[in-house]
Parts: C-alpha cells; sequence; structure tokens
C-alpha cells in the first residue's frame, strides 16, 4: 500500500510509455499498409486518451458519492499522471490521424462543417491538456499557487469537448445501437450521474432554501437530454 502511494505516478507513466511502445510494434506485425497502420494506431491511442480522462475525471465523483470504496489515498494521487498520459495518447494520436492519415494542414480546406468543429475541438481539449502537462510537477503547484487548482479545473472543459469531438468524428458511434456506442454512453451517463449528485449536494449546502430532490430531478432530466442530443447530433 505504502509504495503504491508513493509511486503510483511514476508506475502510471512507465506503463503509458510501455503500452504505447507495445501497441506500436504489434501493429506493425499486424498490417502491411502504411496508411492502414496509421489509422488503426491513431484509433487505438484515441481510445486509450478517452478511457484516461474519464477515469481521471470519475476519481473525485465516485468518492464522493462511495466514500468507503478502498484505494482512495492511491486514486487521489493518481490522477495527475492519468492527465499526463491522457495527454501522451491524445498529442500521438493527434499527429498521427492529422499528418499521416488525414494529409496535413493543406487537407484542411476539404473539410466539411462538422469534421471542421469535431477538429476544432479536439485542437482545443489538447491544448488544455498541453498546459495541465506542463504544469504537472510539484514545481508549477507552488509557483502557481491558487491559480494551479484553477488551470486544473479546465479538465472539465477538455472532457466536455472530448465527448463531442468522438460523437462527432468517431466511427464506432454511427449506429445508435452498436455496443461501442452503448458502453461509451453508459459509461458518460454514469459519470454525468455521479457528478449530479455531487453539485446537488453543493448547490444544497450553497442555498440551504432550495430542495435536494428537486433540484437532483432537474440535473437527471438534462444528462437524459444531453445524451440523447449527442446522438441526435451523430446522425443528422
Amino acid at each position: 500500500m505504502f509504495f503504491l502511494l508513493k509511486y503510483i505516478r511514476y508506475i502510471i507513466l512507465t506503463a503509458t510509455i510501455l503500452l504505447a511502445l507495445l501497441l506500436y510494434f504489434f501493429s506493425i506485425g499486424q498490417y502491411t499498409n502504411l496508411s492502414a497502420l496509421y489509422a488503426e494506431l491513431g484509433q487505438d491511442y484515441a481510445l486509450l486518451a478517452v478511457a484516461l480522462i474519464y477515469f481521471s475525471l470519475i476519481i473525485t465523483p465516485i468518492y464522493f458519492v462511495f466514500p468507503k470504496l478502498p484505494f482512495k489515498p492511491i486514486a487521489i494521487k493518481s490522477r495527475r499522471a492519468l492527465g499526463v498520459s491522457a495527454f501522451i495518447f491524445a498529442l500521438m494520436h493527434a499527429l498521427l490521424e492529422f499528418f499521416k492519415v488525414f494529409g496535413g494542414f493543406g487537407n484542411i480546406k476539404y473539410l466539411n462543417s462538422s469534421y471542421l468543429l469535431s477538429f476544432l475541438l479536439g485542437l482545443i481539449a489538447l491544448v488544455v491538456l498541453a498546459a495541465m502537462t506542463a504544469t504537472s510537477l510539484n514545481y508549477a503547484v507552488k509557483k502557481m499557487g491558487k491559480y494551479w487548482k484553477i488551470l486544473h479545473r479546465f479538465i472539465y472543459l477538455a472532457g466536455f469537448l472530448v465527448v463531442f469531438h468522438v460523437y462527432l468524428i468517431g466511427s464506432d458511434f454511427v449506429k445508435f445501437f452498436d455496443l461501442g456506442t452503448i458502453a461509451y454512453t453508459l459509461a458518460l451517463m454514469f459519470l454525468l450521474f455521479l457528478e449530479s449528485i455531487r453539485l446537488n449536494f453543493w448547490l444544497v449546502r450553497k442555498y440551504p432554501t432550495l430542495k435536494p430532490k428537486i433540484i437532483f430531478s432537474i440535473l437527471t432530466v438534462l444528462i437524459i437530454l444531453f445524451v440523447v442530443s449527442l446522438y441526435f447530433l451523430k446522425v443528422n
């Protein structure tokens, strides 16, 4: 337990580098066509980036709702390393997909509005993750003071942008009843549900006259409407 608590960040970052290399060398053996190799590898890196962002986001609300879950100190300490790892995979995804698969800046003019919007959202999310990665060291925490926490709350913005990026351009989300779409949507709804409980608690504590059940009901409806709108955004 003490070993994990002390070295969890190093373990996560080391595992990230090893996994990236493992996927690369494994993919080389599976594909003879470079375009297919880059496309598949880019999607794999994207999936890992999304998963890591999700895990970094869900740690706080899940321990808020279920405080007796084990390994809380380790999970809390791992968040920074998860964010850095998400940036590493997101950067590799962006470089492969944009330069090797898409063809670089010269082909931007051929993008339709949906792909262009998805590209811009993904770029903004990548910039946010880059800023957070650049300030992830303890030295930055001490130097930035209260502004460090403000900056790192932008992970919620990055997560929000990634959701739209994935639904707009993700090839795995063409059919609503596809297994990948269902799993992704349920995971997203679970995260939003946990966050709604946390937000409900904060609102009631800050504004005691509010009724908790009414607020929670409104938040739940908003979550459902948000997820449904993502589906119609994709199919239309």
